[in-house]
């Protein structure tokens, strides 16, 4: 139930006021004049005040500018009997919600307050929604003690603080480019506004450009009505570009314009529209091999590279890979209610030997499988993969002769099976777990596959 204050002089409005809105299901407190309205709110839970021009002690302004320093999220109706325009202007320059004539009808009265409880509960609930983002985008979510990783972190800290519009993040793929892309807007003064993000990879060249500025109607066929484009939803906050190494060079010449004027066009409009955006790129290409392959316009990686952060692959920090795996067994263990504590000694040898291709992606991929698939309140070297154990650290690099080990194991079955199970695990892995598509790069069926699988060993026993 909320609680309105009514704070106004005269006992008959008070009342009558006080009646209506208890009819409505409000809970009802008053106030005689303006001490008695502080005093009130700073000892009780209140929602909204009616708080009158005139009182008897203190001015309803003075009031107001004393509950927007105390209370910021009350809000403040203003109530007048007198068509003052300049004190009306000052009330909303200090942050009352609106103004009330007196004397105001209940039915008036009722809607404008129900209008004003529902705005108060969309302002929470955004508000919760960017406590929740500056949490899990904060900077402590950048996991590792590598001075490479420490710092990408002190230039991140320091991107997100400037005014630059336009910042550029290199690194492989799945080493953590989006994750710096919502640190940076999720600790800047852009927080409360819009972080979108479009992937250029994934979006045909025809239909990026009608994504990215939008069209007006009957700007090319099926284009019925206007529609904003992921520019314009961005205003006034971030729009992430990733992979915009795989951009058309078309569209790089209109991305660039609207970074130099901060103005675009949708496709078939004759306005042009202002925008105030903060543009974070992101690619895993080589950048600088594309401009003189021609494949990337120079002035706009001129243009987005103001601030450039640089993401170093996991096997070249690898004092980071235990604190990343530590931090993913106790993320996935809450997540999959499952006991795994530590690392056995041989694993974690394992875990920091392996070269991580796909970096912390593919890491957070196996430490989510494992603790899926194995019980126990330790991560042993037998849930590994084979790729990452008995030495075969650098997948491809293995010989024969480093197969058979010190022990001189050279019985070519066991030898074979063992490249076999570390070749169906590497389609799987870098198919994501699709049976069908690691199927695909390995020549086989689906059914010839899981043969293989059962007999190697690989397959769940439930799937046996």
């Amino acid at each position: 139930m909320h609680t309105v204050l009514i704070t106004d002089d005269n006992d008959l409005i008070r009342e009558t006021i006080q009646k209506a809105l208890v009819g409505d299901g409000y809970r009802v407190q008053l106030a005689k004049n303006g001490q008695e309205c502080l005093e009130t709110v700073r000892h009780g839970d209140v929602d909204l005040i009616l708080l009158d021009m005139r009182l008897p002690d203190i001015n309803g302004l003075d009031v107001l500018r004393s509950l927007r320093e105390s209370h910021p999220d009350v809000i403040v109706l203003m109530m007048t009997a007198y068509g003052d325009v300049e004190s009306t202007k000052r009330a909303l320059d200090l942050g009352a919600f609106d103004f009330i004539r007196k004397p105001a009808t209940p039915k008036a009265l009722s809607s404008i307050i129900k209008m004003a409880m529902e705005i108060r509960s969309l302002r929470q609930e955004i508000q919760h929604i960017i406590y929740r983002n500056k949490e899990l985008y904060g900077y402590h979510n950048i996991i590792g003690r590598s001075v490479a990783l420490q710092k990408v972190l002190e230039m991140t800290t320091r991107a997100a603080n400037s005014d630059a519009s336009t910042i550029l993040i290199e690194g492989a793929s799945g080493s953590g480019k989006s994750l710096i892309a919502k640190c940076l807007h999720y600790n800047s003064l852009r927080a409360y506004q819009p972080f979108v993000e479009i992937n250029c990879a994934s979006i045909p060249a025809t239909l990026l450009e009608s994504e990215l500025f939008g069209h007006e109607a009957g700007a090319f066929t099926d284009a019925r009505k206007q529609k904003k484009g992921l520019v314009e939803l961005a205003q006034g906050g971030t729009l992430f570009l990733d992979e915009i190494g795989e951009m058309p060079p078309a569209l790089q010449a209109k991305m660039l314009q609207l970074i130099e004027e901060k103005c675009f066009r949708r496709i078939g409009g004759t306005k042009n529209l202002v925008i105030d955006i903060r543009i974070v790129a992101a690619t895993n290409k080589d950048l600088k091999k594309a401009l003189d392959d021609r494949t990337f316009r120079q002035d706009l990686y001129y243009r987005l590279n103001v601030i450039n952060i640089c993401l170093p692959p996991l096997a070249e920090r690898r004092e980071d890979i235990i604190p990343l795996v530590e931090h993913f067994i106790g993320l996935y263990s809450r997540e999959f209610n499952k006991p795994v504590k530590r690392i056995a000694d041989e694993a974690r040898d394992a875990l920091e030997r392996y070269d991580w291709p796909g970096n912390v992606r593919e890491l957070s991929n196996t430490v989510e499988r494992i603790m899926i698939l194995e019980d126990g309140n330790a991560l042993l070297p037998e849930h590994l993969p084979p790729t990452m154990i008995r030495g075969a650290d650098r997948p491809g690099d293995e010989g024969p002769r480093d197969a058979a080990g010190a022990e001189g194991d050279f019985n070519l079955r066991r030898l074979t099976e063992n490249y076999q199970a570390q070749i169906i695990t590497m389609a799987l892995e870098k198919t994501r777990g699709s049976r069908t598509e690691a199927a695909k790069l390995l020549g086989l069926s689906r059914v010839g596959l899981y043969h293989q699988m059962k007999k190697l060993g690989l397959l769940k026993k439930e799937e046996c």
